[in-house]
C-alpha cells in the first residue's frame, strides 16, 4: 500500500491518507526495483514475509509512466466512447511494458474508466527512459476512440519537464 504526505514550505510533514492496495503506478516501483509487487502482495495475503526488508531494496534507473486514455485533450479531456477498431501498442520488451485490460473490436463504455492502458518505460538515464517513452508512444496506434496520445508526447518533450522542473 501507500501513505500519502504532503509537506509545507518549513518541512512539516502531514499525512493525507492511507491506501492499503497497490496503487496504479506500482510498475514504476517494479520496473526500478526489478520486484514483482503483486506477487509479494499476494504471498503477504497467504500469511507469508516480506520477501525483503527495506534496508535491501536498490533502485536501478529511471521509469516513466504514461496512462492511455479513451478522451479527447481539444474537448476538456471529455471521456471518448466507441469501438476500438484498430488497436495496436508497441513492441513490449525488458524496457517497454504494456498494462492494459482491453483489445481491438472491445468498446469504450461511458459506464466504466475510459483507459486504455498503461503504457510503462524504463532506462537507466532518465533521459533515454523520455526517449524510449517518446518513442513508444509514436509506435502507438489507437483508432475508433479519441484518445490523449497526441497531448503526452508533446507534454513529455516540454523542457520543463524534460529536466524535471515542473510542479
Amino acid at each position: 500500500g501507500s501513505g500519502e504526505f504532503i509537506v509545507n514550505q518549513d518541512g512539516t510533514f502531514y499525512f493525507m491518507e492511507m491506501n492499503t492496495r497497490l496503487q496504479v503506478e506500482h510498475p514504476v516501483t517494479e520496473m526500478i526495483t526489478g520486484l514483482d509487487l503483486v506477487e509479494w502482495q499476494l504471498k503477504v495475503g497467504a500469511g507469508e514475509t516480506l520477501p525483503l526488508r527495506q534496508e535491501q531494496l536498490a533502485i536501478r534507473g529511471h521509469a516513466l509512466e504514461a496512462r492511455i486514455y479513451a478522451e479527447d485533450p481539444d474537448k476538456g479531456f471529455l471521456p471518448s466512447v466507441g469501438r476500438l477498431i484498430h488497436l495496436a501498442p508497441p513492441a513490449e520488451t525488458l524496457n517497454v511494458r504494456v498494462d492494459t485490460g482491453v483489445e481491438q473490436d472491445d468498446e469504450i463504455s461511458p459506464h466504466y474508466d475510459p483507459m486504455i492502458a498503461k503504457l510503462l518505460v524504463w532506462d537507466e538515464t532518465r533521459e533515454r527512459a523520455l526517449a524510449s517513452m517518446l518513442q513508444a508512444l509514436a509506435d502507438y496506434r489507437v483508432v475508433g476512440a479519441s484518445n490523449n496520445i497526441g497531448f503526452l508526447s508533446p507534454l513529455l518533450a516540454c523542457p520543463a519537464f524534460a529536466q524535471a522542473d515542473s510542479d
